[in-house]
């Protein structure tokens, strides 16, 4: 797989993550990544976790629950990090995994309920 395949690939599952991923509960977005996208053989459980998280986070944004710059402060990443994670198709490291990780999962926290 070139280097292109493997970006466009990973621009089609972050934004179908970022559609249904948010609904879903990690392992079943997982499991739906794979049979959708056949990629099971191309990307590791890391970099499917690494899209998922990221997309989570990034919905969190776009519905106003959490600021870029709470977020940068939350996960103690420089404002350029955080910006490639959110808008190019480049994974995390393990470190900024957990982090996210930890952020999406200890939401109960720090999130208020969102109301439309």
């Amino acid at each position: 797989m070139t280097i292109e395949d493997h970006d466009f690939i990973m621009s089609q599952i972050k934004g179908f993550a970022r559609g249904i991923g948010v609904l879903l509960e990690v392992s079943s977005l997982r499991e739906l990544l794979k049979l959708e996208f056949s990629v099971e053989e191309d990307l590791s459980d890391r970099e499917i976790e690494s899209i998922i998280y990221t997309a989570r986070v990034e919905d969190y944004i776009n519905k106003r629950i959490l600021t870029q710059d709470e977020l940068e402060k939350m996960l103690g990443l420089p404002p350029e990090r955080v910006d490639d994670l959110m808008t190019t198709t480049e994974k995390a490291s393990e470190e900024e995994l957990e982090l996210l990780k930890k952020l999406i999962e200890d939401e109960h926290h720090w999130i208020e309920p969102y109301e439309d």
